[in-house]
Order: structure tokens, then sequence, then C-alpha cells
């Protein structure tokens, strides 16, 4: 990953994330009714064991230990520090240091690709092209599983667990949209609501397949 292919908002997550690799991982933990698991095992029953399958957006790598020892898996994060403890947690797997924007993948090389929590940080105007990248990449009957936005959001920049954030997307109705333009068939889709001691956070879930 070279700085001239990182915008602004991007070097700010990055940024952001690296400075709360502790943080975010113990606040991550105090969701109530957190439906990753169910998503995971949805997905799971798609994508054969044994499969090419890229994490967007990995993080710490909460999910990587089981991925790993499930599927042929590559982490993709632009943040070095939550990269530092993926690698920690899941040494099989294979991780890469970069924006999910501009990362390159062999097309139809995929059987999956999954992106918990991670799209919200990329500005809305990249999501359309972002999901087309995503359907390239995936071999035709391939599955994406994904967390994005349920609500309108141009742009949001502020404080968030102590650090400078940055968040963007569209309502659930035009996620789904545009993930059928893009080539992405949405098999079941649902908003969810999950609780935390400081706030609620209701997000779209969705599984889809290339078409």
């Amino acid at each position: 990953m070279t700085k001239e292919r990182v915008n602004p908002r991007s070097r700010m997550v990055a940024a952001g994330y690296d400075r709360i690799v502790d943080r975010f991982a113990e606040w991550a933990s105090t969701a109530e009714g957190e439906p990753k698991a169910a998503w995971l095992a949805r997905f799971a029953k798609l994508v054969p064991a044994g499969g090419r399958v890229v994490e967007l957006g990995s993080g710490a790598g909460p999910d990587a230990s089981w991925l790993a020892s499930q599927y042929e898996l590559t982490g993709v994060d632009i943040s070095e520090g939550q990269l530092e403890r993926a690698r920690a947690e899941a040494p099989q797997a294979r991780f890469i240091h970069g924006d999910m924007t501009t990362v390159e993948f062999d097309a139809a090389s995929l059987d999956g690709v999954i992106a918990m929590y991670s799209i919200i940080h990329v500005p809305r105007e990249l999501h359309p092209t972002l999901f087309a990248r995503i359907a390239g990449w995936l071999r035709p009957g391939g599955s994406f599983v994904g967390t994005l936005t349920a609500s309108d959001d141009p742009g949001w920049t502020g404080q968030w667990l102590g650090v400078e954030m940055f968040f963007s997307g569209f309502d659930a109705q035009t996620n789904l949209g545009l993930l059928r333009e893009s080539g992405l068939e949405p098999v079941e889709s649902e908003v969810v609501t999950t609780h935390r001691p400081d706030e609620d956070e209701t997000f779209l879930w969705v599984l889809a397949r290339r078409s």
C-alpha cells in the first residue's frame, strides 16, 4: 500500500485504529445480541471448507482463527496495528496491509468475501465501485457477507472511542439495490440493533451471492 493511493479519510481511519487496538477489542466484546456468529454460520453453509476467502477490514482478527481453520484466508486491513494482533491470532492466514478500495485480487478467484463493520468506514461514493470489485473477485455462485449502514449517512467525522473516525453509508434499501446492480444478489438480509453500555447500533446485515 502506498500513501499516494490512500485517501485522507482512509488515513484517518488507519491512524485511529492503530491507536485503539486494545480499546477497540474490549469495546467490541460488550455488544449484547451481536449477530456476527449467526451470519458467519450462514456464510459457511454456502462456502465450502477449504475455499478461498478474503476478509475486508479484518481488524485484530477476532474471527480470523476460526476462519483460517475453515478456509484459505486472506485478511485485508488498513491498520497495521490491528494486523499485528491478527497475525498473532491466525498465523496460518495471509494478511495484507492495504485499502480495500484499491487492493487487487484476480477475477473470479474467490469463493467468499467477508466485510463486517468495515465498509461503513469507506466514503459512500466509493461503495458502488467497491461492490462491483467484490463481485468481480468472486467465482460465479461465490458469497459475500457483510455489515452495511441501515440509514442515510453522507459522511460523519468525529470522536469515537477517543480517536477521530469516519463513517458513511446509505439506507438499507439503497444498499440492497447497489448490491444487485453490482451483480451480488441478496439471499438474506436483516436490519439488526445491538446494544452496548454506551449506545445502541443498528446495521443492515446481508448475505449475497454473485449472480
